[in-house]
């Protein structure tokens, strides 16, 4: 009988519970036809992904100038602040070089680049890492790379399930491809952004008074960026146009993706910012904004950053089953 006892004392024990899986930051190789070389991106997988078929939004944070695409976990500590606010999204954080997330029409040299640096922004930067043989971002971000992640991931592969981010550079490029792309992108988080590529004044920003420059001598907005600005988005203002942050809200049809913006009150890119909130708030789009005192840089980022989540959580759609 005791091993019947036994038996019994096994089936009435309690059962620890299954934990669910830890989060992690992946690294991924993989070559893009649009850039035409190897790139690199990272992926922050959220806790319990791979406890079940439940496919989860995806977020796209974007680096800003002169960084890599480890600098959203390397100085930004993103993994910190998802698991802190128990995010429950993939975070895909991709290489854009010195691009500015555009296709851009500026030739490059592909031989003379990873000689010597020709042709970069930084040409102290890698050239293995940073060199490309077109300058095709926009392709590479919201065509090329968001196929790859949904036939990697479990993803909610539609407008929905979809929001995009960044800060400075990163954060024009999350303006510049989620108004580009409305049917793409259900929400947009800009932190620090050159939000405005032609802002013509004032200095400082003045509500119903911004110039915006119908020439590219009083394009202000990219002053410090010069050259670079002019090589990547070429001679013709139209092509500037069709980039702006402010035109592109301006042109928005119903279909607009909610939108969080911020920007420190000392930064000198604030009073793009300012335009951009301005132009949203007239035009009724959904966006929330905050500023306070702080200068471009982390100590003002890192703590905005579970803002952003927070932002583009709760304007995605929850985790759900296949």
């Amino acid at each position: 009988m005791k091993w019947l006892f036994l038996a019994l004392a096994a089936c009435a024990a309690p059962t620890t519970p299954k934990q669910p899986s830890r989060s992690r930051v992946e690294y991924a190789h993989h070559h893009s036809e649009a850039l035409g070389v190897d790139k690199t991106y990272l992926v922050y997988v959220p806790a319990g992904y791979d406890d079940n078929d439940v496919r989860w939004p995806v977020f796209y944070y974007l680096h800003g100038l002169t960084s890599p695409e480890t600098e959203w976990v390397q100085l930004g500590k993103l993994d910190e602040t998802a698991d802190r606010i128990g995010l429950a999204a993939l975070v895909v954080m991709p290489d854009g070089d010195d691009g500015f997330y555009i296709d851009s029409p500026a030739p490059i040299d592909f031989d003379a680049c990873m000689r010597d640096g020709t042709g970069l922004f930084d040409p102290k930067a890698d050239p293995a890492a940073t060199c490309v043989k077109q300058r095709r971002y926009e392709t590479y971000i919201a065509t090329e790379l968001v196929a790859r992640i949904d036939a990697t991931y479990r993803t909610i592969a539609t407008r929905e399930g979809r929001a995009i981010a960044g800060v400075s550079m990163g954060g024009y490029g999350a303006l510049s491809l989620g108004l580009r792309h409305p049917d793409e992108y259900a929400a947009i988080a800009s932190h620090s952004a050159l939000a405005t590529l032609l802002y013509d004044g004032p200095h400082p920003f003045q509500p119903g008074a911004t110039k915006v420059a119908q020439d590219l001598d009083h394009a202000g907005g990219v002053a410090r960026f010069r050259p670079w600005t002019e090589l990547l988005f070429g001679p013709d203002i139209a092509t500037w146009r069709d980039h702006d942050p402010a035109v592109l809200v301006q042109r928005m049809s119903a279909n607009a993706p909610a939108i969080y913006l911020d920007s420190g009150t000392e930064d000198f890119l604030v009073d793009t910012t300012r335009f951009i909130d301005e132009l949203l708030t007239q035009r009724h789009v959904e966006h929330a904004m905050f500023y306070g005192p702080g200068k471009h840089d982390y100590e003002f980022w890192i703590p905005r950053l579970a803002a952003s989540l927070a932002f583009l959580r709760d304007h995605t759609a929850k985790p759900r089953r296949r």
